[in-house]
């Protein structure tokens, strides 16, 4: 259950294994900035002074990860089958990185928020929730009939939020209303 709600890992592949990271787009001349921290009437945007730290906390959980995948390769005689340890360099971060702007002194007109998102269920007047306001499932199927998921993290798999993921969720998810079904219309036929 404390895995659905940790986000997973995002990884992009391309043909010539090139990576994008912070440090790629800092190289294309993206200026890194913190959280934003506010923003006035007048068109100016503060950020938090915590993007060194959060690189360096977000580079240590990398390497931890990424430890504990060639310790297992190790343990298990993979070393001579895998390709050697390969470790990405730590994030590059402005000694002094911005702490606010003024968009139109800049010259920014236009801001993309990246977020994230979080679910909304105020339209859901069901009893169906937990204490954390979370729909209560088994692998997508709520206690109340006729309530199913589709789409949450690690409803059935780690992929279950992914286009790749959904198709397996929803033929599993069919496979069982099908059997519902079946058997409401065998007690209906009786």
């Amino acid at each position: 259950m404390r895995a659905r709600r940790v986000p997973s890992l995002q990884l992009v592949g391309t043909p010539d294994r090139s990576t994008l990271d912070l440090n790629a787009l800092s190289d294309i001349g993206v200026r890194l900035a913190g959280r934003v921290a506010g923003v006035t009437d007048g068109g100016k945007v503060q950020f938090s002074g915590s993007l060194r730290n959060m690189c360096a906390l977000s580079d240590l959980k990398m390497g931890r990860l990424l430890g504990r995948i060639d310790e297992w390769a190790h343990t298990n005689g993979l070393d001579d089958t895998v390709v050697p340890p390969d470790r990405p360099p730590p994030t590059r971060i402005e000694e002094a990185p911005t702490l606010g702007i003024d968009l139109a002194a800049e010259g920014i007109r236009r801001v993309i928020w990246a977020t994230g998102y979080r679910p909304d269920y105020s339209w859901l007047k069901l009893p169906v929730f937990d204490r954390k306001g979370l729909p209560r499932h088994d692998g997508g199927v709520v206690a109340t009939p006729g309530v199913y998921l589709m789409g949450l993290q690690f409803l059935r798999r780690r992929k279950s939020t992914l286009i790749d993921g959904a198709g397996d969720d929803a033929r599993e998810l069919s496979a069982h209303l099908a059997g519902y079904l079946s058997k409401q219309a065998g007690l209906t036929d009786a």
